[in-house]
């Protein structure tokens, strides 16, 4: 009787119930794993390592005497994101390179598109009594690495009123992810007078997802 339940265990101990537990704990963390990776899969769009869009925040406000007035002008973002640039684009629109892209704010809204194309009207921005901003996803931009810019007010006939003093300044490193820096311009040098007079601009540029 004693050996009919002891067969298949050798002398010393009880090795094939060992070596059952050994197989059922390897069979396990496996299952363990693999539950793992597909979880960890279906993360993966949603921020686990995949490519997250940016999104660029431009904050433009006037001089302490100025007023948003789109009934006498026009308030103007301009983006050179040409992967060979190394200037921003002009303060005087008629040096403008076609394939600029630009934002507009005049008496109708504002309005995206690339300069020697259409403009078309947008909820890209926001304007209040003394400041307009706007938001843009990269992607939009065509995914640059550097984004060279400049910010000009212009009267009804697009001749510049003003525009930044230095718009090296501006320049954005799109490879850095929560950045943001405000450039001041202190010089109250508009000739359209104070509504188009710039006094500061704040960037910012965070992941999104």
């Amino acid at each position: 009787m004693w050996s009919k339940f002891n067969r298949g265990k050798d002398k010393n101990n009880n090795q094939p119930f060992f070596r059952f537990n050994r197989l059922s704990l390897g069979f396990l963390l496996i299952i363990v794993l693999i539950v793992l990776l597909i979880t960890g899969c279906a993360r993966w769009p949603d921020g686990g390592g995949g490519d997250k869009k940016k999104l660029l925040i431009i904050r433009v406000e006037l001089g302490e005497n100025g007023k948003i007035n789109t009934d006498l002008g026009k308030y103007y973002l301009v983006f050179n994101t040409d992967s060979s640039a190394t200037q921003p684009p002009s303060g005087y629109i008629e040096e403008w390179e076609k394939g600029y892209h630009y934002i507009k704010l005049d008496n109708m809204g504002f309005c995206f598109g690339k300069w020697g194309s259409v403009c078309q009207y947008t909820s890209i921005g926001d304007k209040g009594e003394k400041y307009f901003s706007i938001n843009i996803n990269l992607d939009s931009l065509g995914n640059p690495k550097k984004i060279f810019m400049n910010v000009l007010t212009t009267d009804n006939k697009d001749k510049s009123y003003d525009s930044m003093n230095n718009p090296l300044d501006l320049t954005i490193d799109a490879s850095i992810t929560n950045f943001s820096k405000i450039v001041q311009d202190f010089t109250g040098d508009s000739e359209g007078g104070p509504d188009f007079d710039i006094s500061k601009v704040s960037l910012s540029l965070v992941s999104q997802g």
